[in-house]
Formats: structure tokens, sequence, C-alpha cells
């Protein structure tokens, strides 16, 4: 049985261009709100540490369903998408509470959404960081890693949040990350999933018939979704 402790992974001040925000919020530099966004961003950059925790495990495939040491997955999709699979990585990545209670200063209108893109950009520096650095440790090279994340799709919905944060345990001690009645994660800018080798690039976004969502990776294909 593979035995590997859990690794927690945090940058502190992280890359965030102010040409990248200000793409993103469609600002030039001759707009009125130029100067307070530039603020933000530095204020953000000061005080964020997104953080992110991965484990490896060798996945049990038995009664049609997945088992990470003792913890069922359930549903079948996520059997049928990781029986093969001779390892998978589990992990839970964050913002940080630190740009989260930040963000809580701005109680509405356009500087709150300004903090909420900074927000999501802090999560993609520190998930960037994650399948980096998993896929280094734990991944043949030569392969994609791809993902599957719960509530991303019908076929593995919202709660079984709660059988990840089981098999990784600790969770919210190791790195803030809370996981709310509602199955939610807090801070609000935060994932979780499983990424596993395939020899082509997998995204929920194939399976997920949503238009017009601005975090679409691939597009959406229903003969994927009838196979």
């Amino acid at each position: 049985m593979l035995q590997v402790d859990k690794t927690i992974i945090k940058i502190a001040n992280p890359d965030i261009s102010p040409e990248a925000l200000l793409s993103y919020l469609h600002i030039g530099y001759e707009d009125d709100l130029y100067e307070d966004i530039m603020e933000m961003h530095q204020q953000a950059i000061e005080i964020a540490v997104p953080i992110a925790l991965y484990k490896p495990f060798i996945p049990e495939a038995r009664d049609e369903n997945i088992w990470l040491e003792g913890v069922s997955l359930i549903d079948p999709f996520v059997y049928e998408m990781l029986s093969n699979q001779d390892i998978v990585v589990a992990y839970v990545a964050s913002c940080g509470q630190e740009i989260e209670a930040w963000s809580k200063s701005f109680g509405s209108g356009y500087d709150k959404y300004a903090a909420d893109v900074i927000k999501q950009m802090c999560l993609g520096v520190i998930r960037t960081k994650l399948f980096e650095e998993a896929k280094e440790k734990h991944f043949c090279t030569d392969k994609t890693v791809s993902t599957i994340n719960p509530g991303s799709l019908i076929e593995w919905p919202i709660q079984r949040q709660e059988s990840l944060f089981n098999a990784l345990g600790g969770v919210t001690d190791d790195i803030g990350v809370e996981l709310a009645d509602s199955f939610l994660l807090y801070p609000t800018k935060s994932i979780s999933g499983i990424m596993f080798e395939t020899d082509e690039a997998f995204h929920n976004c194939q399976l997920c018939p949503r238009e017009n969502c601005p975090g679409r990776r691939a597009e959406y294909s229903k003969a994927g979704e009838e196979e």
C-alpha cells in the first residue's frame, strides 16, 4: 500500500500581473477605475498566500466503487474514470484565508467584483503550482494529467466533497479550507478534486451543457456523455 504523507504548498506574494488583471476586468490605463484597481492589486499581492494540499493514493476498485484508503467515492462516474488507474492524487486548493478576509472589506459594487476576480486569480496561481508539482512527483511525464471535481458535473455531485475531505483528513486544520453543511467550500475561491493520468486531456466541461460559462476549458460533447 502506498503510504505518503500529505503535501502542503503555499505561495506568498503570488505573481499576478497588473496587466492580466486589467485585461480580465476590461479596464484601460485611461479609465477612471484604473488607479483604484491598481491599489487593490498592490494590497492583494502583499497579503495573499494561496495554499493547497494534496496526497497520492493507489485507488482500490471493488464492488463497482473506488476506495481511497478505506473511503468510498461511491459514484459510477468516478469508478469509470479511475478504475484503471495505478495512482491518483486527491487535492484541495484555495485562494487563502488572508485574501478572503481582505475581500470582505469591499461591501458591494465594482470593487467587490474586482476583489472576487483577484481571489480567482490567486486560486489559479496555486492550482498551476499544484498540478506542476504533483505531475513531476507522481505521474509519468509523457502522460496528460486530467482532473475531476465534485460539484462540476451531475455525475459527481457536490455532496462528494465530504468523501474527499475524509480521504485527505484534517483539511481545515492543515490549510484552513472549511466544508460547509451545504458542501460548499470556504474560502469561496477553493476547489477540490482528483488528478489522474490520461492519454488525452479530459475536462469536466466536456460533459457539462452549461452555455456561456466563463470558465469553460473544452467544448461540450454529447457523444462523450452518451458513451
